[in-house]
């Protein structure tokens, strides 16, 4: 999830036309869901907001004061990314306006356009951390379906020399999957193909340990997540989903029992 402040000093103009021409770029943003854009009461006291309104009954008029007023309102006013980062740790902030040139705002976090907004989502998507990284595992990972107590394991996990391991290895494991169009999960063909080294449980680990590879699904059942990929001292348990060409991710940590062990 990203935060978007709407700037007062870059959305301020001497002429109502330029003020209004600006926003309509700004209501091109097709905003994503988990996306959230902010702004301060004192938006209200600007010049040309009487004006906007005054033209309500027009439909360019009527559109941009209908995308401002869906904006979540800030108890805070930023204008700068240092204030703006301190209050949101952990998430991606960038600053909504029409021009930014009076402003001492970073070009990588101006956002006047949805052309703009798209690039802001792709770098920073990467900026990721154990704590943030609940919140983007959709965004990075969008063929594999996160469950069971990976949330909990990751957060344990914390910033230790294994997170940047997980988020390299879960990278080439979503793009395998991406790739993954027609017939049944097969682990041979993407050990083939890529750096991933997937192996099933023996019988004997199953018989004697099977219960520690009992994970949680979405839909509130279980299964058994016995496909897993070795990375060092970690294990990534996981079940493919034949009907959706999905992965469910049920376990992230470190080696589970085995007969050999």
């Amino acid at each position: 999830m990203s935060n978007f402040f709407l700037l007062h000093e870059a959305v301020q103009f001497k002429q109502y036309e330029q003020f209004k021409d600006g926003f309509k770029d700004l209501i091109s943003i097709e905003k994503e869901n988990n996306d959230v854009f902010l702004r301060h009461d004192s938006f209200w006291n600007l010049s040309h907001i009487e004006e906007l309104y005054l033209n309500y009954s027009s439909q360019e008029e009527s559109v941009i004061c209908k995308f401002i007023e869906q904006f979540d309102s800030s108890d805070s006013y930023f204008n700068n990314s240092a204030d703006f980062d301190e209050y949101f740790q952990d998430y991606d902030n960038g600053f909504l306006g029409v021009d930014f040139s009076e402003t001492e705002i970073q070009q990588n976090r101006q956002v006047k356009n949805n052309n703009d907004y798209l690039n802001f989502n792709e770098t920073f998507l990467w900026n990721v951390n154990f704590r943030n990284f609940w919140i983007k595992k959709e965004r990075l990972y969008p063929n594999l379906i996160m469950c069971g107590e990976v949330q909990n394991q990751i957060a344990q996990i914390g910033n230790s020399g294994y997170f940047n391991q997980i988020i390299e290895r879960l990278k080439e494991f979503n793009l395998a999957i991406s790739n993954w169009t027609s017939g049944n999960f097969s682990y041979r063909d993407i050990n083939r193909k890529y750096a991933l080294r997937i192996s099933p449980e023996s019988d004997k680990t199953m018989d004697k340990y099977g219960n520690e590879r009992i994970c949680q699904l979405p839909n509130g059942g279980t299964d058994f997540f016995e496909l897993h990929i070795k990375t060092g001292d970690l294990r990534f348990h996981f079940l493919p989903d034949n009907q959706t060409q999905k992965v469910y991710v049920g376990y992230i940590g470190p080696h589970l029992s085995t007969i050999s062990n």
